[in-house]
């Protein structure tokens, strides 16, 4: 339950709400790149597996979520590979039990060497100043202090042999994206991926490319407002590149989607995409009348839950029976 005061602010009524006290007993905690970075770009589902999982302790089991959300499993999977993706949360060992899979946080805030340690390293290793005017040449700028430290710290504590490391540079400033900031969180998510070698970051870079051409096509055909992120591109290679559909049958899907949903989703597009290639539907005269993927009539339990379509209703029914009430303090 959450309680709230009331003032005044430039004429304006503020109110600052705060966690009643019976409600921290057992507190969930989330990354703050949750709220940063992905709360733009993440759906309604993807905050809700996110939620369940960090009550979970970070121990993931897809059933039990699509149960507890109201959601397939497979869906369920979908969303935990949002996060994943994002690097969010990553995989950890695997445990005994195979059936659930343990996933931890994020990495913690990296601790970069101080000045005095990236001098003395300077003089250990004397290819660090090659390593820093390469990278200054690929960069067009020179290398100040904070980024040296960077650097030192992606390839002392996190071990990025220095070649992959400027491959990976390399492709930050083919995408416009010269900073330091952003070179670091491509390198630590790369390296999260097990991706460090030359050849392995030459197949994701090539990758990334098929995926970015793919969503190009898709933002132009669809009209889209704004880009897709990297895993509605992935689903853009997945429908064009993989699936082979044609231009007509995505625009299918969509209109399909935008008529059950109101909106664009990828991942109900995607799912219409799945079931259309595996029933052989490749062509628009080979569309069901229902469309693949109709919505279900409220309070009318599927059949066959390997054909049934997301059910929004029922989902938007429990959002509202869990929807927080707000009191005053008094009460």
């Amino acid at each position: 339950m959450l309680h709230y005061s009331i003032y005044m602010k430039g004429g304006r009524t503020m109110a600052t709400h705060y966690w009643a006290v019976q409600g921290m007993t057992d507190p969930l905690v989330l990354p703050s790149t949750v709220a940063d970075r992905c709360l733009r770009m993440a759906e309604k589902a993807h905050l809700q597996v996110l939620l369940w999982l960090s009550h979970q302790r970070m121990v993931w089991d897809a059933t039990a979520c699509g149960h507890a959300l109201g959601m397939t499993p497979d869906e369920c999977e979908q969303c935990l590979q949002f996060w994943l993706q994002q690097g969010v949360v990553t995989v950890a060992d695997a445990p005994a039990d195979s059936s659930v899979t343990a996933v931890s946080a994020a990495r913690p805030a990296p601790v970069k060497p101080r000045v005095q340690e990236v001098l003395q390293y300077q003089q250990q290793h004397p290819h660090f100043a090659d390593f820093l005017q390469h990278v200054s040449a690929i960069m067009g700028k020179a290398i100040g202090h904070a980024d040296t430290a960077t650097l030192l710290y992606l390839i002392d504590t996190v071990g990025l042999p220095e070649n992959v490391l400027l491959q990976e540079i390399g492709y930050a400033v083919s995408i416009g994206k010269a900073n330091m900031r952003y070179i670091e969180k491509l390198a630590l998510d790369w390296a999260d991926k097990e991706l460090t070698t030359i050849e392995a970051v030459e197949e994701h870079i090539h990758q990334l490319e098929r995926w970015q051409k793919a969503a190009d096509r898709i933002e132009k055909l669809l009209q889209l407002p704004r880009p897709l992120n990297t895993p509605q591109s992935e689903m853009a290679d997945r429908w064009l590149g993989v699936w082979g559909f044609s231009e007509a049958m995505i625009q299918k899907a969509a209109a399909i989607a935008n008529e059950n949903t109101g909106k664009f989703q990828p991942a109900y597009i995607d799912r219409i995409l799945e079931r259309w290639h595996a029933e052989g539907v490749d062509t628009p005269d080979k569309i069901p009348a229902d469309g693949a993927y109709p919505r279900k009539k409220k309070g009318v339990q599927a059949t066959n839950p390997e054909k049934s379509g997301l059910d929004t209703d029922s989902f938007d029914q429990q959002l509202q029976r869990y929807r927080p009430k707000f009191t005053s303090k008094g009460e």
